[in-house]
């Protein structure tokens, strides 16, 4: 296993995390340990089995600031999956991340698109005790739509655990099969007329499982009632909740329907356990499901993960 230390001050290896990456021999397990500070960088990663380790959650901040409304080399609009401040692309498999920020810091929506901090597109990916920060599509979890419309058995499967994720609009979104244990997800305040919507997924008919939320808490600032668990971005989107709790900002009815569309008809929303007082089991959606004890356990992390089992390292140990 190679280590690369990344300092802004110099006295690491590299002074930014694009030139560790560039050093990286391709399928070479690597760490690459970020000190603290704010590395203003927009950062694509295409080789397999990169660690990154941050030496503090809060002050080891990868950031950068394009929105889907911005311009890019060719002067057209950028769209929103060119935003991603980090992006982890198919061929990255073994990604993993602990202990830091990844912050898209472009502003609101309303002003300049929809704007990605993380693009996970790879599979069997970890993502331990981070913060991943924006506004609206803070968390894109590939495959995307298109993907899934040219290849319907796309499997990328990815944990989220013990991380904190912000945002307002669809902040959670994509087409992986992804689990999120004991996450807080942070729904910003919006003007009051409008609402936030925790995830948007567009799961594959084809695959059984989707977005997981075990034990996670669902809050923010945001007014109450005010925000949706989700809506459909595609049909069959796939998005359950275990054992969380949920706070007086969310919506009592839950799930929300995608504008004028008959998406919700063929969504797989569901819900086991739930608690708090934004939580009201007898005002759900109809289209909505609670699941039974023996339907919640089959959401085990082997069972979702179809076969591969993820391991949580101690990352204080590789550094």
């Amino acid at each position: 296993m190679q280590k690369i230390v990344v300092a802004i001050d110099g006295s690491g290896d590299y002074m930014d995390v694009t030139s560790a990456l560039s050093s990286v021999e391709s399928g070479v397990t690597t760490v690459i340990y970020i000190k603290n500070g704010i590395y203003n960088e927009k950062l694509i990663i295409d080789k397999p089995n990169i660690i990154f380790v941050g030496e503090d959650k809060e002050k080891t901040v990868l950031r950068y600031c394009d929105g889907a409304n911005m311009t890019d080399e060719n002067g057209q609009p950028m769209g929103t999956f060119k935003t991603a401040s980090v992006h982890v692309m198919p061929q990255a498999e073994g990604f993993e991340a602990y202990n830091l920020t990844i912050e898209n810091g472009a502003g609101l929506g309303s002003v300049v698109g929809q704007a990605v901090a993380l693009y996970l597109d790879c599979d069997k990916a970890v993502i331990d005790n981070c913060r991943l920060v924006a506004k609206q599509d803070t968390l894109l979890t590939g495959p995307i739509f298109s993907d899934i419309e040219k290849d319907p058995y796309i499997l990328n499967r990815q944990l989220f655990k013990d991380c904190y994720i912000e945002g307002d609009v669809d902040f959670i979104f994509g087409g992986a099969v992804a689990v999120f244990e004991n996450c807080t997800v942070y729904a910003l305040k919006r003007p009051k007329e409008l609402s936030c919507y925790l995830t948007a997924a567009c799961t594959s008919k084809q695959l059984k499982y989707g977005y997981v939320f075990k034990d996670c808490l669902l809050t923010g600032s945001a007014d109450e009632g005010t925000v949706y668990l989700g809506r459909p971005w595609r049909e069959y989107a796939n998005t359950v909740f275990i054992n969380c709790e949920m706070d007086k900002c969310i919506r009592r009815e839950g799930f929300s329907k995608w504008n004028d569309t008959d998406r919700h008809k063929t969504a797989r929303y569901a819900q086991y356990g739930s608690k708090g007082v934004g939580f009201d089991e007898s005002c759900l959606a109809d289209w909505s499901k609670t699941l039974t004890l023996n339907e919640a356990e089959e959401y085990s992390i082997s069972n979702v993960f179809e076969g591969w089992m993820p391991e949580i390292k101690n990352y204080k140990e590789l550094i």
